[in-house]
C-alpha cells in the first residue's frame, strides 16, 4: 500500500535534504527555502501542497545537525547560523519597538519568523522574541485597521489578487 505522503515532488526534495551535511548548509538551505516557497512574500508557488511538508523535513534534519554539532550551551544560547540567539532576538525587539507604521512592523515580524523559527533560533528565546513583536504589531493594527475599504486596503499594502478562471 503506498503511503499517502509520497509524490515525485516530495521524494526529490528528501533527496535535496538528505544531501545536507552541516549546520551552516542547513540553515542556509532552510532560510532560502522559507523565503522562496513560504512567506507571504514569496516567489514561486510551485509547492502549495507540498510546501509545509518539506519544510517540516528540512527543520528535522536541520534539528538533528544542529544536535550533532552544537554542544549543550550553543544548542541552547546559539542561532545555526552562529550568532548569539539573545542579540538576535534584541535586535528585532529593538526595530519593531521603533517602528510606527503597521505595515512595516508586519513585515519585521514576518521576517523574523522567516529567519529565526526553530531550528534556527532556539525555542526559548524564539517565543519570547515572538510575543514582543506581535504584540507590538497589534498594537499598531488595533488603531482603524479595518477603517479603509477592502479595495483600499489591498492598495496599501500592495496586494496583488489572483483569480482563477
Amino acid at each position: 500500500m503506498a503511503n499517502i505522503h509520497d509524490n515525485p515532488t516530495r521524494d526529490e526534495w528528501m533527496k535535496k535534504i538528505a544531501g545536507l551535511n552541516s549546520v551552516a548548509n542547513g540553515h542556509a538551505f532552510l532560510t532560502a527555502f522559507r523565503a522562496k516557497h513560504l512567506s507571504p512574500f514569496k516567489t514561486d508557488f510551485s509547492l502549495e501542497l507540498d510546501g509545509q511538508w518539506i519544510e517540516c523535513k528540512i527543520e528535522e534534519k536541520v534539528a538533528l545537525l544542529k544536535h550533532a554539532e552544537f554542544s549543550d550551551t550553543q544548542f541552547l544560547n546559539n542561532c545555526t547560523c552562529g550568532q548569539d540567539a539573545q542579540k538576535v532576538a534584541n535586535a528585532a525587539v529593538a526595530k519593531m519597538d521603533a517602528c510606527t507604521n503597521m505595515y512595516e512592523a508586519e513585515r519585521i515580524h514576518v521576517d523574523f519568523r522567516l529567519a529565526c523559527k526553530p531550528p534556527i533560533m532556539p525555542v526559548n528565546v524564539f517565543m519570547d522574541t515572538d510575543r514582543l513583536l506581535g504584540t507590538k504589531l497589534m498594537e499598531l493594527r488595533n488603531t482603524d485597521y479595518y477603517a479603509l475599504p477592502l479595495e483600499e486596503l489591498r492598495k496599501v499594502r500592495g496586494v496583488k489578487v489572483i483569480t482563477l478562471q
